[in-house]
């Protein structure tokens, strides 16, 4: 049976890294070979945005890293000036987004916060780190855990700037059951959107992918259906569909929204990803 990274690649390349289906639960590797030792397990710490960011630098190539740090250097004589600060740390976050990088952009855009406070970065730092969830990093389980919880954390203090912004409190509730011991609390207020807002893009989006998660294929395909109904032509929905077929069994279903999710792409890697796949599925 195909294995499921290759198609939450094409979805995070195509719909955005937040959209990912049915996070990455199944997907992410156990952690690297340490972590099969509990006791060298329990002495590891989770790290912090700055050690984060420290071995991203490591791994850039030497011109990448002198411009990197030329740009960081300059930090040191902003000490007394935190509106500058924040703005260069912002600039940094966009070096990392010039390159797909987004736990790199989320660490940077958290130390700008540290200097400049404001809902918006709240807001953007939060989503980075929900898509840095998908990176390379992140199959380590501790960076995995420190993505998820900087995520609701960032996102929680983004509600509260504004708190009647239904697809924010959309994306912090799918923060919430990502990274909490007591996911339902997460589910509940995606509920809570569905009844205010019945035909809430996000919230039903999420559902549907937290279905898929939890096996629960039927109530996944008849929410991504519903979302079809009333946002014809959604890209997202033809690939939870083709998603939710494919692990139900039903390749014929799966191959036909696949198809259809093809038909929308127009990123021609995107496109050979999706024609690789369905070359493999296709009963």
């Amino acid at each position: 049976m195909l294995s499921r990274p290759l198609i939450l690649v094409i979805l995070c390349l195509a719909v955005g890294l937040t959209l990912a289906i049915g996070g990455q639960r199944s997907a992410m590797k156990a952690g690297d070979a340490g972590d099969s030792n509990p006791s060298e397990s329990n002495a590891r710490t989770e790290p912090t945005a700055s050690t984060l960011l420290d071995s991203k630098v490591k791994a850039l190539t030497e011109e990448d890293r002198v411009r990197f740090e030329s740009v960081r250097s300059a930090l040191d004589s902003l000490k007394d000036r935190p509106e500058q600060s924040a703005g260069l740390w912002k600039s940094l976050a966009s070096f990392w987004l010039t390159r797909q990088d987004f736990l790199g952009a989320a660490v940077c855009l958290d130390q700008a916060l540290v200097w400049g406070p404001n809902g918006a970065d709240y807001k953007d730092a939060g989503l980075y780190y929900s898509s840095a969830r998908h990176a390379p990093e992140a199959e380590d389980s501790l960076v995995q855990t420190f993505c998820r919880r900087r995520s609701t954390e960032l996102l929680a203090k983004a509600l509260e700037t504004q708190p009647n912004d239904l697809d924010l409190k959309a994306d912090w509730a799918q923060a919430l059951v990502l990274s909490s011991p007591a996911p339902m609390q997460g589910v509940q207020v995606l509920m809570g959107i569905v009844k205010e807002e019945p035909r809430h893009l996000k919230a039903h989006s999420h559902l549907a992918k937290l279905a898929i998660e939890s096996k629960q294929f039927p109530k996944a395909i008849q929410r991504f259906k519903n979302l079809l109904e009333w946002y014809p032509g959604l890209g997202e929905a033809y690939l939870g569909l083709g998603e939710a077929y494919y692990r139900s069994g039903q390749a014929d279903s799966a191959v036909f929204y696949l198809k259809q999710y093809r038909g929308l792409v127009r990123d021609p890697e995107i496109q050979e990803q999706i024609d690789s796949y369905l070359n493999q599925i296709q009963p």
